[in-house]
């Protein structure tokens, strides 16, 4: 968490008796509903994707990977009536806090307060890189561009779920790679 904005030694201290880790196996739900959760997630090990059901398909919309956090941006709040779900993709082991105890240190400590609003921005400058790229790019351009963002995710995610997020079936996929 130092590494996105710098903690106070209490601060740090404090977040510590409030955290847990949690292990998790491949294939497993880490949240049911999104937009529900309790908790925020950092993952400390392994690979997730947010996911949810469209015209009966499901529709990969995230990926996470160690030193990202998982959790609503609107918490309690569906959008769309969309429930989006976590899968493991990997073992994992996350560091979890309740949001409730967030709060907390977030009025106890304005440099907890900071590295919220900071995790904040970055999810918003994500979700905006999204909507460009599904905007603006080719599907060739959105695999390029994600094999440069995310070079180590190509060996650890499916093409199934590659191809769900970059907004795609996967013989367009399949076809692009073999150009590549």
């Amino acid at each position: 968490m130092n590494s996105i904005s710098k903690l106070c030694s209490s601060a740090i201290h404090d977040i510590e008796e409030c955290i847990s880790v949690v292990n998790v196996p491949k294939k497993h739900m880490l949240i049911q509903e999104l937009s529900k959760s309790q908790h925020l997630y950092f993952i400390s090990k392994g690979v997730v994707r947010a996911f949810f059901y469209h015209n009966g398909k499901e529709v990969t919309d995230w990926f996470g990977v160690e030193n990202m956090v998982i959790g609503p941006t609107i918490r309690n709040f569906p959008v769309k009536e969309t429930i989006h779900s976590v899968e493991t993709l990997e073992d994992c082991e996350f560091i979890r806090i309740s949001f409730s105890d967030l709060e907390r240190l977030y009025q106890k400590h304005h440099d907890i307060e900071r590295l919220g609003r900071i995790i904040a921005i970055q999810s918003m400058l994500y979700l905006q890189y999204k909507i460009d790229s599904l905007q603006l790019l080719s599907a060739k351009e959105r695999y390029l561009e994600f094999i440069k963002r995310h070079p180590n995710l190509i060996n650890r995610v499916s093409l199934g779920f590659i191809s769900s997020y970059l907004g795609m079936n996967q013989v367009t996929l399949s076809r692009i790679r073999k150009v590549n």
